[in-house]
């Protein structure tokens, strides 16, 4: 029997990205992201879909690299720019299962929210992907 389950922002568990254990990851992705924090309001698993919140700082470079699963950004305060393109507080962004992608967020702090099917860890790098 499924659970309802309530996630109060109170109670969320925020981590500092650059103090999560991350391996041979670390070494793509850029200084600025690894000052970030980052919260799941749902971790998920292999059929239960994950929420993570991320909180960055203005100019935040996330480098290039895809994903394993679907997923979206609803961009809940700041913006998000890449190529010539920007989506301000209130867009959001489908990015296909091993599309590689990249932004930097704007001037002011970003809230991010972000959306999958089930839990998806992965991570490939652009220099790794072929």
């Amino acid at each position: 029997m499924m659970t309802i389950r309530v996630h109060h922002p109170d109670q969320l568990a925020w981590r500092k990205i650059g103090d999560i254990p991350m391996g041979w990851m670390r070494d793509h992705i850029d200084a600025t992201e690894l000052e970030g924090q980052l919260s799941f309001h749902e971790a998920g698993d292999e059929k239960t879909m994950q929420l993570m919140e991320m909180r960055l700082n203005p100019q935040t470079l996330i480098a290039p690299h895809a994903h394993d699963e679907d997923e979206i950004f609803y961009v809940a305060e700041g913006s998000l720019h890449w190529q010539d393109k920007s989506l301000a507080a209130g867009g959001s962004i489908y990015i296909p299962a091993g599309v590689t992608y990249s932004f930097r967020t704007g001037d002011a702090p970003a809230r991010l929210l972000n959306f999958r099917a089930r839990a998806d860890h992965s991570f490939r790098p652009a220099a790794l992907v072929g």
